[in-house]
């Protein structure tokens, strides 16, 4: 295991907070099982605990243990066109922060290994929420990132900082007949 995981992995599981390239924007994430953990990501970010957090999961199989996901080749089709979060039903064991008290959890599968690699080695999903304070534009690389998030975070992952961002992931929900409709 390369200490940039080994390092971020020690920080989820002592219930930290780390900043990290996805395979979409910079992101702060924490273990989304854990209220303590999820609490402080609304406290960095000046986030209201209304607006629910996204989880990243290593693969749809992950995501079957703490959601209800029906037809998961029609997740993973579509997901395969470009980075997707889906939002699912009756989340399980994910933090009430996380969720914002709703009866549903957003969850992509990241098209980026080290991310994967985390998240299985940590054996359960982590929140992924914009490197940015509410309200503020979110940062396309590194350098953007308020000195306010990185002095917060437990631990900052050194991998691809000088990668640029285009965008977030798009954000879809399943239809009754099977088709999807964009919220994001």
């Amino acid at each position: 295991m390369n200490n940039e995981l080994k390092n971020a992995l020690n920080a989820l599981k002592s219930g930290g907070i780390v900043l990290y390239q996805t395979d979409t924007i910079w992101g702060i994430g924490c273990d989304a099982l854990s209220d303590v953990a999820a609490q402080k990501i609304f406290k960095i970010k000046k986030r209201d605990k209304s607006k629910a957090l996204i989880c990243l999961a290593s693969s749809f199989e992950m995501i079957k243990k703490y959601a209800l996901v029906k037809e998961v080749d029609n997740f993973i089709e579509v997901s395969k066109q470009t980075p997707t979060t889906f939002i699912f039903d009756n989340p399980k064991k994910i933090s009430n922060y996380v969720t914002a008290n709703k009866d549903t959890v957003a969850f992509r599968v990241p098209h980026n290994s080290f991310c994967i690699d985390l998240i299985k080695l940590f054996g359960r999903p982590i929140v992924s929420t914009s490197a940015n304070v509410s309200g503020q534009k979110v940062p396309l690389n590194f350098s953007e990132i308020d000195s306010h998030i990185k002095d917060n975070v437990d631990y900052i992952v050194k991998n691809e900082k000088n990668k640029n961002s285009f965008s977030s992931s798009r954000i879809l929900r399943l239809n009754d007949d099977g088709s999807f409709y964009k919220i994001r």
